[in-house]
């Protein structure tokens, strides 16, 4: 193909009709069929480019009159529009729109791969350098110069009140049985001091941690939203290729996939995984979820999960495929 020479569409007659290179529509450049290329006489800009490439997708994708969704409520017995096709007579037209749609699928496919890959990498990429490069100098200054820096929370204040008592009780226990010299009150209190002190120290470079974790989750989830948010071509590539993949798969496999995640978000032992879930995510921040909140959040989120997840079954994949409609009921009943 080639390259932007930066006088595209400048005044200059285009090859169809005396028109400008701007102007040209798919397969006006010189050529006779899909897998030529264009006349190399003539120079196009990488938005025209693109321009002919989506025109070209498109055009395809309108060959097949079977690509919408029947009616819900009239399936008809006999598909008049797949009868017509298998029986065109012009083998040649078939072959291009069979080749063009392969192409057109494995570009999307390939720009897909890309887009997710963008998509994943960038946003960890940039928090983990925010965090790093600004956020961990800056609190490490914080820590070392200001003592009252990331004080301890009530909890905390709790939980090293009884690692202080526990090493209190593992002393006088080795000394009762002769595993360690003894050791009078005043030498006993300075070694409490010095080990709560250790355990301080300990819980404010936890606390700075969970800062960091949420400046780099905030940084990174940003920049996610910000790269999905964008309407490109490589966000509706990688929309059509999981389409793609999903509707090319058989209905039983459908129905498998569908049973998985339903089990899994919303079966009988999905509680403990939401507990679980809850208390991990609260323990990254430093969170301390109350049981009462826990209770909420587990009784309600998974009742309107499960309430949005039927009414996609029964608005959306009953027009798609309903066979995977069945054989979920099949399955729920036994």
């Amino acid at each position: 193909m080639p390259a932007d020479s930066g006088r595209a569409g400048a005044g200059a007659p285009g090859p169809a009709g005396g028109r400008s290179s701007a102007e040209l529509g798919v397969g006006e450049w010189g050529t006779q069929s899909w897998y030529e290329d264009w006349d190399p006489s003539v120079r196009y800009s990488p938005n025209q480019v693109d321009r002919i490439a989506d025109e070209g997708a498109d055009r395809f994708r309108k060959l097949t009159q079977n690509t919408g969704p029947r009616d819900k409520w009239i399936t008809p017995l006999l598909d008049w529009d797949a009868v017509r096709e298998g029986l065109d007579p012009d083998q040649e037209r078939s072959e291009q729109m069979i080749t063009g749609e392969a192409l057109v699928n494995k570009e999307e496919s390939q720009i897909a791969v890309r887009y997710v890959a963008r998509l994943i990498g960038i946003p960890l990429v940039t928090g983990f350098v925010i965090s790093r490069a600004l956020a961990d100098p800056i609190l490490n200054f914080s820590l070392r110069n200001n003592p009252d820096a990331f004080e301890l929370s009530e909890m905390q204040k709790v939980e090293g009140a009884e690692a202080v008592h526990i090493e209190e009780t593992r002393l006088r226990l080795d000394m009762a049985i002769g595993r360690a010299p003894p050791m009078t009150e005043l030498q006993m209190f300075e070694h409490l001091a010095e080990f709560a002190a250790e355990v301080q120290e300990e819980e404010r470079h936890h606390n700075e941690t969970i800062l960091i974790n949420a400046v780099s989750d905030s940084v990174s989830f940003a920049t996610f939203a910000g790269i999905l948010a964008q309407p490109t071509r490589s966000r509706e590539a990688t929309k059509n290729t999981l389409a793609r993949l999903f509707y090319g798969l058989s209905d039983i496999a459908k129905a498998v996939l569908i049973i998985l995640v339903a089990d899994t978000l919303l079966g009988y032992h999905s509680e403990e995984g939401w507990h679980g879930l809850i208390e991990l995510v609260a323990g990254h921040y430093g969170i301390e979820p109350s049981e009462e909140g826990v209770v909420i959040f587990v009784g309600v989120v998974p009742v309107i999960i499960d309430v949005l997840f039927k009414y996609w079954i029964f608005i959306g994949l009953n027009r798609i495929s309903p066979g995977a409609v069945v054989t979920i009921k099949v399955v729920d009943r036994h």
